[in-house]
C-alpha cells in the first residue's frame, strides 16, 4: 500500500469513527481487542482512549506459540507497556490474559463476504475460531477500502468477521 504517514492517519480517523459506532451501544466492563498496527494498517490504537472513558477494557493480542491461538493482555493508552514480539510487531507485557468480547482485526486485503487475507499465519483466524466455542464474540475488520478485493480466497478454516469498517462503508457480512 502505497499511502502517506498523514493519509494512512486522515483515514485511520475515520475508520475509528465508524468501529466506535458499532460499539456505542456495548456495555461497560466489557473488553476489546485491539491491533498494534503493522506496517501502514489502520491505527485503532487511537480508540483506546475513547473507549477506556466508556469503562471498556482494551486489550492487544501477543504470540504466545506459533500455530496457536493468539491471547490479548491489558492495554492502556495512558500506561502502553508494550515489547517487541513474533514479526517485530508490538505486544503487552502483561502475563494475565483475558479472553475479549469484542475483537477489531487487521488485514492486508478482504472481500465483502467478510473474509480476509492478513500477513500469513492464521493467528487471527485459529483466535476466533478458539473464542467463538468459548462465548458469543463480535469481530470486526479495520481496513482501507483500497484493500477491498472481489477475490474469493477464503479457504474452510478462513473466519468470517461481523463487520467491515472502512472510511467509506461499514459492511455488515
Amino acid at each position: 500500500m502505497k499511502m502517506e504517514v498523514s493519509e494512512v492517519n486522515n483515514l485511520s480517523n475515520k475508520i475509528n469513527i465508524r468501529v466506535l459506532e458499532l460499539l456505542s451501544d456495548i456495555p461497560d466492563n466489557s473488553t476489546i481487542g485491539l491491533f498494534y498496527p503493522y506496517k501502514k494498517e489502520v491505527n485503532i490504537l487511537a480508540l483506546a482512549e475513547e473507549l477506556e472513558k466508556k469503562k471498556i477494557q482494551c486489550l492487544l493480542p501477543k504470540v504466545i506459540t506459533k500455530n496457536k491461538p493468539l491471547k490479548y493482555f491489558s492495554y492502556s493508552h495512558q500506561y502502553p507497556l508494550l515489547e517487541k514480539g513474533f514479526g517485530g510487531i508490538m505486544e503487552p507485557v502483561s502475563n494475565h490474559s483475558v479472553d475479549p468480547d469484542f475483537i477489531i482485526a487487521s488485514c492486508s486485503a478482504f472481500n465483502i463476504e467478510g473474509y480476509r487475507v492478513g500477513y500469513g499465519g492464521g493467528f487471527f483466524d485459529r483466535t476466533i475460531s478458539e473464542l467463538s466455542e468459548k462465548k458469543n464474540i463480535k469481530t470486526i475488520l479495520a481496513a482501507f477500502e483500497s484493500q477491498k478485493t472481489p477475490i474469493q480466497f477464503q479457504e474452510s478454516f478462513d473466519e468470517k468477521v461481523d463487520y467491515i469498517c472502512t472510511e467509506n462503508k461499514t459492511y455488515r457480512t
